[in-house]
């Protein structure tokens, strides 16, 4: 009997070596990245102590990490596929010791996807420079609320400045929606493709925004939450007092209109089907801009996509600021709408028909005037908020 034990214990050693699997062992590679400042920048100046978040893009990955003296990050990694970003803000006085103007900017970088390969030893990330404005967007709501209701929609844009400023002329636009295909417009950075354009009506001081107060642009300027044509799960009044402006629709005639609340003028619209403005509850970029040579930009079609859409081109360079809103937190930075110059990172309400909104974080109070955090990165300088708050910041 002792001998079969023997016999049966080599058979069943075989069989297991027969069946183990042998996996590669996958080696790390060391990599550098180099952070390069735009040409503007004074000579031999160094992007050191700049943010950088890493995200492995198979595994969700995320790593916070700073560059050295030398304006390098030097990394062992896995190969694969990842997605960088990198910021930093100056002061006035630095910024004016390094590009020369006495205002208050930030450098931001954006690599998706990075493709990591045993090869790869050295990455260059050339940096982006902008400076801080004087309207900002604070808060956007766009998810909507359960029961498919998404005509709720408010942009609020807050002067962040010590100055009044007229919005006589001001330009609102939003990209197309936001989706889970790569952004055919993503390697333009020096444009911003919009898929509907509104304006705000004016002769050039009708409308005066003064320092610390907001004006509010909604999709349907009425009472969500009391309102017949509203739903009772919306977390918004946005009637008479609340609403600036509103986006009304005269194409169908369906959408609602409140004759107390004036109406944007629709200045460009890729189609001009469907019963409202709709720029999407999975999000989408959104921007204000000054728009006097508007009439002479061209628009253009997505490229490889297959339809024949058209979307009009604005420059980066009249860009007063934008959101880059996503669907949840898993997007990848393909899927960006808008350029890293214009927003280097991405926000969400993490959820669509959540009732939720995005919103600007507080950076100071100067004064009694509050001052929101702009560093063009709405990764850092945006929050989610779980009841959406027009005008109601403190």
């Amino acid at each position: 009997m002792k001998k079969i034990c023997f016999i049966l214990l080599g058979l069943s050693q075989l069989m297991l070596a027969s069946c183990r699997k042998e996996f590669e062992v996958v080696d790390s590679v060391p990599v550098v990245f180099q952070l390069v400042f735009p040409e503007s920048f004074k000579e031999g100046a160094v992007p050191e102590k700049v943010n950088i978040q890493l995200k492995n893009n198979v595994t969700g990955e995320v790593r916070q990490l700073v560059s050295d003296v030398e304006g390098k990050l030097a990394l062992n990694l896995i190969p694969g596929t990842y997605s960088l970003a990198a910021s930093r803000s100056y002061t006035a006085a630095e910024s004016e010791e390094l590009i020369g103007h006495a205002q208050e900017s930030f450098v931001n970088a954006s690599i998706a996807p990075l493709l990591v390969e045993t090869s790869t030893r050295a990455v260059s990330v050339p940096l982006k420079v902008s400076q801080a404005g004087s309207l900002v967007i604070r808060e956007y709501y766009y998810s909507g609320v359960p029961s498919v209701y998404f005509y709720d929609l408010f942009l609020e844009i807050y002067n962040n400045s010590n100055e009044t400023v007229y919005l006589d002329s001001m330009y609102m636009g939003n990209t197309k929606a936001g989706s889970t295909s790569a952004h055919g417009f993503l390697s333009k950075t020096d444009s911003v493709y919009l898929a509907q354009v509104w304006m705000i009506p004016g002769s050039g001081k009708d409308h005066a925004l003064a320092p610390g107060e907001s004006f509010i642009i909604s999709m349907n300027a009425i009472n969500h939450r009391d309102d017949p044509k509203g739903n009772p799960n919306s977390p918004v009044n946005l009637g008479k007092g609340i609403s600036n402006f509103e986006t009304y629709w005269p194409y169908t005639n369906r959408d609602t209109d409140n004759p107390d609340v004036p109406n944007l003028f629709h200045a460009y619209a890729s189609t001009t089907a469907g019963f409202d403005w709709l720029p999407g509850s999975n999000g989408g970029g959104i921007v204000i801009f000054e728009g006097k040579d508007f009439a002479k930009w061209p628009v253009a079609r997505e490229p490889n996509a297959t339809g024949n859409t058209q979307y009009k081109s604005v420059p980066v360079g009249v860009i007063i600021d934008g959101v880059d809103c996503v669907p949840n937190a898993n997007v990848a930075a393909d899927k960006k709408r808008l350029p890293i110059s214009v927003d280097a990172g991405m926000t969400t309400t993490g959820a669509i028909y959540s009732g939720k909104s995005v919103r600007r974080k507080v950076k100071q109070v100067i004064g009694g005037q509050t001052i929101f955090q702009d560093t063009n990165n709405s990764s850092l300088d945006f929050e989610i908020n779980n009841t959406p708050s027009p005008r109601k910041w403190n």
